[in-house]
């Protein structure tokens, strides 16, 4: 009789031996970054795009974030080694380049995870997008001559990143990879293009 109720209790207590490690090595820490949140960072990318005139596919960004972001609670989410893509395009009514983030990339371990979110840059002063250095010239567009240009921001141009839609996260190890490799670049193409 009681080798009956101890095999009938074995299969539980291995299940209650193991359920701290299923809960160690499972989903991890689940991390929210919540909408109105915000990272510094730079951009790695020039931007370069056509004003109104041209048809042209908007210029893809890649985007730093220097550390992680800041909520509106007064919290903080590590992202340091973290970088955000989007595209740029130029608003005319507003005169200024125009940055929408799409998603983040981070790297765990030796593999990389990619979350998609929602965000636009805004210039290191707070204002929504990034003045640009405007080169004009005239194309003709059947038979019109059309003015038009390129509006230009240069790569490693500072910035800010907020989201407009909140994302949740799960990871079971550190998210950062503690270290971040050097940003090294030859000292005539820092102000590049000119």
């Amino acid at each position: 009789m009681i080798g009956k109720k101890l095999l009938f209790a074995l299969p539980y207590t291995f299940s209650f031996l193991f359920l701290p490690l299923s809960l160690m090595y499972g989903q991890g820490v689940v991390y929210s970054v919540p909408q109105g949140a915000f990272a510094t960072g730079t951009l790695l990318t020039g931007i370069s795009v056509a004003l109104p005139g041209v048809v042209v596919d908007p210029g893809p960004v890649v985007f730093r974030i220097e550390d992680g972001f800041f909520t509106p609670a007064d919290g903080f989410v590590d992202m340091s080694g973290c970088y955000a893509g989007g595209t740029a395009y130029w608003a005319d009514h507003i005169s200024r380049v125009i940055v929408e983030i799409k998603n983040i990339s981070c790297p765990a371990g030796n593999k990389m995870y990619q979350v998609e979110i929602l965000g636009y840059l805004y210039d290191i002063q707070g204002r929504f997008g990034f003045t640009a250095d405007i080169t004009q010239f005239e194309k003709e567009i059947w038979g019109v001559t059309v003015r038009t240009g390129i509006a230009t921001v240069p790569a490693f141009t500072q910035g800010i990143l907020f989201l407009t839609k909140g994302f949740t996260f799960s990871k079971r190890e550190k998210l950062s990879p503690g270290w971040r490799r050097p940003l090294t670049f030859p000292e005539e193409f820092k102000n590049f293009p000119p």
